[in-house]
């Protein structure tokens, strides 16, 4: 038996980010997955960023973290989102090529002399003795499993027993056990859904007929920008029509989200485009966005249609969006659902409360994307080291990390549906920017040892002129989030008595008055939970007490 202080189950954005937070903390860890090609796998879109996700990502940089050095050494194609409007909502964004990022995750995990790496599955997981195929046993255990627990690929009538579909075109087998082993020790289980849309060769499409969306120059960087690339990719935008929308309808019975052969919830956020027609039919067009692979790759990812149609249907709907009607489908689109736990389990350290040497980070957890995966890796993996080796624990709250944010949501709220982290789901998002992330993070970063003092001075120096900019710009409204940060710090375990009425109260909307009567929050830190509160209705509330208590 080898004996390891962690071992994390599971190589995607989740384990990579547990591994090597577990490395940078001193403890002897071992990461376990089925094949060196999931390390890095980008089984979806090809890009890192976004609204909510760049700050997560700036988060992940500040505290030491594997994402972003890599996305700097992958990235083809880069453009500041809401670049026009305040700092709290621009975010970077990132087309990645695949290879490049596999390539860049593979060469800085081996930066890590504390760090073994074995490429095989899980055949034995034994929870009470903490083994795992009955040769590793450690301290603790982070499961980051990502969509793999039972997962089922449906695409049409097929149903195949799958964890994905690899680039080869091969699938790659589910976990059947874990699942069960984690209801027998008293975990919920949710069935949830996600998708992605097919891969269509790029020498099919028609360009000329498609909007150019050419990339910043010159660009940000997710973390030092050391290695420059120098690629340059162009993305184009297209669009659905009526005809496109017509196909659907017409063959609706035949998709599986429809005609209940998939019982998984998906994403709200990100649906299916069959889901998007019939849900909003009103909408004449939904925008298709044409994103390379890689470089030197000659397949295009149309973001924003994914579906679980079968082969001959996507056919039918895909040649009628404009660029698209010669398309070579090299790859079709697919759904998959798949196992994950009720995260209302687990503490804000993404701790088991009843198995205390048990973590779980990424879609396990009910969440989607990449950046999602890759923030509560980190923690996971940082307090999964914590307990191994007795040292204090890494906590991140909504106030001084979108991260924290993400946690805080997951494990007091639970999830209905794969959860996406949105700017808007922080009450504080004013003081949790891009730009500001090495200044709120990089001394805890250091005072866990999960990075150095010469990486927060790097990054502090990239940084400050702009955080110096932004504070000068927005210094009222960012002091008068700092006191309701205070406030909130302050108050948050003010009672909110059984019987208060939210109605008619000024600053809340319809929709969170009913949230509100529903839940009956107890206190001023269950009420911030609650989505769609704000740092204006909190104080509302708060007035509302206190003059009742006066």
């Amino acid at each position: 038996m080898q004996n390891y202080d962690v071992i994390v189950i599971g190589g995607g954005h989740a384990g990579i980010e547990a591994a090597s937070a577990s490395a940078r903390r001193g403890a002897k860890t071992l990461l376990i997955t089925q094949a060196e090609s999931d390390l890095g796998a980008l089984s979806c879109n090809p890009s890192i960023g976004g609204p909510g996700k760049s700050q997560m990502v700036a988060e992940i940089t500040a505290l030491g973290g594997v994402m972003g050095r890599a996305a700097d050494r992958a990235g083809i194609h880069w453009r500041t989102l809401n670049a026009t409007h305040g700092a709290a909502t621009q975010a970077l964004r990132a087309q990645i090529d695949r290879d490049l990022y596999h390539n860049a995750i593979v060469n800085i995990l081996a930066e890590y002399e504390n760090l073994d790496i074995v490429f095989e599955a899980v055949s034995n997981f034994d929870i009470i003795n903490k083994t795992v195929n009955d040769k590793f046993c450690a301290n603790a255990i982070v499961l980051t499993t990502g969509t793999f627990l039972c997962g089922t690929v449906t695409r049409g009538t097929e149903k195949i027993s799958a964890g994905r579909l690899q680039d080869d075109g091969t699938y790659q087998d589910a976990d059947k056990n874990i699942s069960a082993i984690l209801s027998e020790n008293g975990f919920k289980i949710l069935r949830l859904k996600t998708g992605t849309p097919a891969r269509i060769k790029k020498e099919s499409i028609d360009f000329s007929v498609c909007e150019i969306q050419p990339g910043d120059t010159p660009h940000d960087w997710f973390a030092d920008g050391d290695i420059n690339n120098n690629y340059d990719s162009v993305c184009y935008i297209t669009h659905t029509t009526e005809t496109t929308h017509n196909v659907i309808r017409e063959n609706i019975t035949d998709a599986p989200m429809y005609n209940g052969d998939i019982v998984g919830t998906g994403p709200r956020y990100c649906p299916s485009l069959e889901d998007k027609v019939m849900r909003f039919p009103e909408h004449k067009s939904h925008h298709v966005f044409l994103e390379p692979e890689g470089y030197n790759s000659d397949l295009i990812y149309p973001n924003g249609i994914s579906t679980s149609f079968g082969k001959e249907a996507q056919e039918k709907w895909i040649r009628t969006i404009p660029g698209l009607e010669n398309a070579e489908i090299v790859r079709y689109g697919y759904a998959i659902e798949y196992d994950a736990i009720d995260a209302r389990a687990l503490n804000d350290k993404l701790q088991s409360k009843d198995i205390p040497y048990l973590f779980f980070a990424g879609q396990i957890n009910g969440t989607s994307g990449y950046e999602e995966a890759a923030a509560q890796g980190l923690v996971a993996g940082a307090n999964a080291a914590a307990f191994a080796l007795n040292i204090k624990p890494l906590i991140l709250d909504r106030t001084n990390a979108m991260i924290g944010v993400l946690i805080d949501d997951i494990t007091t709220l639970g999830v209905d549906e794969p959860y996406r982290m949105f700017t808007s789901r922080s009450e504080y998002r004013l003081s949790l920017r891009c730009d500001n992330a090495i200044a709120r993070l990089g001394q805890i970063g250091i005072d866990s040892g999960l990075t150095t003092r010469q990486w927060y001075d790097k990054i502090y120096n990239l940084k400050k002129d702009i955080i110096a900019e932004n504070d000068k710009f927005y210094a009222g409204y960012i002091a008068r989030n700092e006191r309701e940060i205070a406030a909130y710090k302050r108050d948050a375990d003010l009672k909110i008595p059984s019987d208060f009425k939210y109605d008619n109260l000024p600053g809340l909307t319809n929709e969170l008055i009913e949230k509100l009567n529903a839940t009956r929050p107890e206190n001023i830190a269950d009420l911030s939970r609650i989505s769609g509160m704000t740092p204006a209705g909190i104080m509302v509330v708060m007035r509302k007490i206190k003059g009742g208590n006066k």
